[in-house]
């Protein structure tokens, strides 16, 4: 396991907030924080070259603009694309006592989603191990994915979600599954669905590349990472160098 995470913060709601989901995380996961004073000199490059194999995620405040937050939606979505670490992104509301018990996990075609599922794991098996006054049966993965007509999407979704239960009752984590049907991107859905859950995190996996629709209407991340309801998002990039769990 990682020893570490970092967390971006200043003296804002959004900074002060990032820092209080930092702590309630440190805990789940058992680990340090370390910390990055945000201000108009700080060098962001400079923090992809100190990242090493210790640290876990990093957590960042995401505002609705730059006037109210270091980050807005679009500097960070940049800078999401670059790390090599998943982020944690948060809004200018400090996590309540039950939050993250809910994971949302969205499943489609992409095999690098089975590592999205991994780490959706992690915090029912953390919150086990580090959190004994959560029971187990209070934390919950919701796999949603889309029942697609086309036999060959739907047959690479099936894929994912064998393996994932498969990894998921090894695991002896809590899940359920939850099929749509005319969902036109599972991930657009997914926040839809997670404003029906209380103390969720969302997961997303980040795409590679920008589709013709992402250069048209925006990518998806824009508006996962602005949801007015100040849910969580755990941000996991698709790239082909990094660690992916094969079937």
């Amino acid at each position: 396991m990682k020893n570490y995470l970092t967390v971006f913060t200043d003296d804002t709601f959004y900074g002060q907030a990032a820092l209080a989901h930092a702590q309630k995380l440190a805990q789940i996961f058992d680990v340090d924080i370390r910390t990055i004073a945000l201000t108009q000199k700080t060098d962001l490059h400079a923090i992809f070259s100190a990242e090493d194999s210790d640290l876990l995620f990093f957590v960042m405040p995401v505002g609705d603009s730059k006037k109210n937050s270091f980050f807005n939606v679009k500097n960070a979505r940049k800078w999401i694309r670059k790390s090599r670490v998943p982020v944690f992104t948060t809004g200018k509301f400090k996590p309540d006592i039950s939050d993250y018990q809910q994971i949302i996990l969205p499943l489609e075609i992409h095999c690098q989603e089975k590592e999205l599922a991994l780490w959706a794991s992690y915090f029912p098996a953390y919150f086990q191990k580090n959190c004994p006054y959560v029971s187990k049966e209070n934390v919950w993965i919701h796999i949603i994915y889309n029942q697609f007509k086309d036999e060959s999407l739907r047959k690479k979704v099936q894929n994912n979600i064998d393996f994932v239960i498969k990894m998921f009752d090894n695991l002896e984590v809590c899940y359920e599954l939850h099929p749509f049907t005319n969902v036109d991107n599972i991930h657009s859905f997914s926040l839809k669905f997670a404003k029906t859950i209380k103390n969720s995190v969302l997961l997303y996996l980040m795409p590679e590349y920008y589709s013709l629709i992402d250069f048209i209407f925006g990518p998806v991340s824009n508006s996962l990472l602005s949801n007015k309801e100040q849910i969580p998002v755990f941000c996991l990039n698709a790239r082909n160098d990094l660690f992916v769990l094969c079937r």
